[in-house]
């Protein structure tokens, strides 16, 4: 039977129940009520959960809100769906969702029954061998494909692309336990036929340049197991900590969308493309108003326009929410490389100073955005140009060897992206 109540727990507390319950029209609400000791520890008003979501007991937020919001941490497309189906519950119910996988959410968030507290001695990890992670890998895919069940998987996971969370410690691979954080997520290859079948060589290579120039503490790279090419990512939002459960220390984050409000079960309302929400202005705003500088956004922006990444959505920018209750931007991830493709598209995912053309886009589009934030013209400038003149660097000094599936016009057409987007600043 499906959870109609689970309570959601924040940094070693509960911090609120989410309770399920269907409108007039019989789609399922979930209602948010603070735990009595939230505010105590937090503060009334703090953003700890998030942006949208600030902590008034004597004020719970709309359902639509609540709802939007615990909607914004499930999977998308037909990976959501099939994992519903498994886990027996309605695909858009997301209490009885997070009933089932609520163990290792992206974020520090773990959801358990009501009245009950998180394990804090996880079960142990099942190993795995090279067949058995390609065979995990074989079943996300599947289930993406709307064929196959499993009980195998025990993260939940955002986005469409097929994916798969698990441990690796010590040289080895296992999957989790229910109630145990992963450490790393790794994504499906395409088809080597497909057009797009170096996107993970790309996003490894375009992860590497970022991590080069501070904008990612992400690890990436591409690995084969049993026939299975995908990506391997370490996540950022899991640190090594031995005093922690399993020895890792969880941290909470919110993508945009989610502080933002935006319900995306459509896929396409991640995406500005001319809309007032969302936009890189109200994210820059939501960093200001938790306390962070907008600059690293601005950076993060040029680093996409520079290598082509045409994905850079609402959940694709997300926010630190740090236990001490400071703020921050989450480091870069899913950066890839789409513009050497020819059937690429070349609209950016937001809207640049009112530019929306990735072929219009200049340095100085990144500057004016950046001035449209509130910040001083000179500081934005200086922002864009020591991003890219960075990215330039890193671009001479990266081992290309190490990315062998990254094609010589992808490399060609980030480092004509980059010194075109240079030259407009000055």
């Amino acid at each position: 039977m499906a959870a109609t109540e689970i309570d959601a727990w924040l940094y070693g507390s509960r911090i609120a129940r989410f309770t399920s319950r269907r409108t007039a029209n019989s789609v399922p609400r979930a209602d948010l009520v603070w735990d009595p000791g939230a505010a105590d520890r937090w503060g009334y008003g703090s953003r700890i959960l998030s942006h949208l979501l600030p902590i008034e007991q004597d004020s719970p937020p709309s359902p639509a809100r609540a709802s939007a919001w615990l909607d914004g941490l499930m999977p998308e497309g037909r990976v959501r769906d099939n994992m519903a189906m498994e886990a027996g519950v309605d695909p858009e119910d997301a209490v009885g969702f997070f009933g089932a996988y609520g163990g290792d959410t992206v974020g520090a968030l773990e959801f358990v029954a009501a009245d009950f507290s998180p394990r804090r001695h996880p079960q142990e990890p099942v190993l795995l061998d090279d067949d058995g992670v390609g065979a995990l890998l074989r079943e996300t895919l599947a289930r993406a494909g709307g064929q196959g069940r499993s009980q195998h998987l025990t993260s939940s996971l955002p986005g469409m692309e097929p994916k798969i969370g698990l441990v690796h410690a010590d040289g080895t691979w296992s999957r989790a336990s229910p109630d145990q954080p992963t450490t790393h997520i790794l994504k499906v290859a395409r088809a080597a036929d497909s057009p797009t079948a170096d996107l993970v060589d790309t996003e490894a290579a375009a992860l590497d340049l970022a991590r080069r120039i501070g904008l990612t503490t992400i690890d990436a790279r591409v690995e084969t197991f049993d026939d299975m090419r995908c990506i391997v990512v370490s996540r950022y939002d899991r640190v090594p900590d031995a005093d922690a459960p399993g020895g890792l220390r969880r941290i909470h984050q919110e993508d945009a969308a989610q502080a933002l409000g935006i319900n995306t079960r459509d896929p396409e309302r991640k995406f500005q493309h001319g809309r007032a929400l969302p936009s890189l202005a109200r994210i820059a705003q939501v960093l200001r108003d938790d306390g962070a500088r907008p600059d690293p956004l601005l950076a993060l922006t040029a680093l996409n326009l520079a290598v082509g990444n045409t994905d850079a959505h609402a959940k694709n920018i997300s926010m630190l929410r740090r236990q001490d209750g400071t703020v921050a931007l989450a480091p870069a991830y899913d950066v890839s490389m789409h513009l050497h493709h020819s059937h690429a598209s070349r609209v950016f995912a937001m809207d640049v100073a009112g530019e929306r053309d990735m072929d219009a886009i200049t340095g100085a589009h990144l500057v004016a955005e950046g001035v449209a934030w509130g910040l001083p013209r000179r500081r934005a400038a200086r922002v864009v140009t020591r991003t890219l003149d960075d990215l330039r660097a890193a671009l001479g000094e990266i081992d290309r060897d190490m990315h062998p599936g990254v094609p010589v016009e992808a490399w060609r057409t980030v480092v004509d992206r980059t010194d075109t987007l240079r030259r407009a600043v000055d």
